[in-house]
């Protein structure tokens, strides 16, 4: 699940996103993306949670660069080709089919990772301190996902700018953990069919206190 969550039939958007992964090739390709790449480069492995995966990119990468993975997707079918992508790559993702309105984990992780999970505004707020709960201590959120001057391109991502992440949104939604990193950049995307050309992207890494 990625950039358009919210924006259909939010009763049921398993069925939506099952429309968009039920291709043979993968939506947003099978690399991760760029800026959580570059991140996983500085921490040490631990567990890991990524929300609204869907194909498996990120997770998948994850796990093959040594880290402990579970993520969930309301997809069915993303779920189903995230774990046929971690078989391909012999590594092992604990993949689950899970709305973001109700999923609970159950236990707490060293980082979450949050990538252009947009959702509406009246769930948004909600979703992110849960995930803030969702946190060991010291543990990291690592989030990115299209700015407000995204509506400029055609790179993806929802045209609507109260789906779109300021940096001020995303401070005030993260505001009890520590902000290490919160910034709005221009880049080229080059992440599947959905995700080509210049964008917009913030990006927020934020930390948990230490007990």
């Amino acid at each position: 699940m990625a950039d358009l969550v919210g924006m259909a039939d939010m009763n049921d958007p398993g069925k939506m996103w099952d429309a968009r992964y039920a291709g043979e090739k993968t939506v947003y390709g099978t690399g991760p993306n760029a800026f959580f790449a570059d991140v996983l480069k500085g921490l040490s492995q631990g567990h890991m949670l990524l929300p609204g995966d869907g194909e498996g990119r990120n997770a998948v990468h994850a796990a093959a660069s040594g880290w402990s993975v579970r993520s969930f997707d309301a997809s069915e079918v993303g779920v189903k080709k995230s774990g046929d992508l971690a078989a391909l790559r012999g590594v092992t993702v604990q993949a689950e089919v899970g709305d973001c309105r109700t999923w609970e984990p159950g236990e707490r992780f060293d980082v979450v990772g949050l990538f252009y999970l947009h959702l509406l505004p009246s769930m948004r707020p909600d979703f992110h301190h849960k995930v803030q709960g969702w946190l060991k201590p010291g543990g990291l959120v690592v989030l990115e996902g299209f700015g407000p001057g995204q509506l400029a391109f055609g790179s993806g991502g929802p045209k609507r700018l109260d789906m779109l992440f300021s940096e001020a949104m995303l401070r005030r939604d993260f505001s009890g953990l520590e902000v290490i990193q919160c910034e709005t950049v221009g880049v080229d995307l080059d992440e599947g069919p959905n995700h080509q050309g210049p964008a917009e992207v913030t990006r927020l890494v934020a930390r948990t206190a230490e007990s």
